[in-house]
């Protein structure tokens, strides 16, 4: 995730940028909990609570799989699986954050290999 975060990194948001909208980029569902003017990059600073950690990973799990086609996700599937956790319990938010973080932290030897932009 903190890769995201830098600047070095900015030529592999690919799909979404830094501005796009938490509710355009995950939709009705996100935006009815999350609202409509957050950002992906403000929420890839999300902590605290579990649906800031859901956000956060989700985010985190989008990027990846926009830049790694053997991520564990496809794109549409980020999308659909945040969507599930969030019309289900704390619980669901909370298992489907833990897959999304397992998966962004190269669960399955995928990884996502960053070179400076140049």
């Amino acid at each position: 995730m903190s890769k995201w975060t830098m600047s070095e990194y900015k030529c592999y948001w690919r799909g979404v940028n830094r501005d796009t909208k938490v509710a355009v980029a995950f939709g009705m569902v996100a935006a009815r909990r999350y609202g409509t003017d957050i950002t992906l990059w403000h929420g890839l600073q999300g902590k605290g609570d579990p649906y800031r950690t859901l956000l956060r990973e989700g985010i985190t799990a989008l990027l990846n799989s926009y830049n790694s086609f053997q991520f564990s996700y496809h794109p549409i599937g980020v999308v659909q699986h945040m969507n599930l956790a969030l019309m289900g319990s704390t619980r669901s938010v909370l298992l489907t954050a833990l897959h999304f973080k397992r998966a962004n932290s190269g669960a399955g030897n995928v990884t996502c290999k960053f070179t400076t932009c140049k």
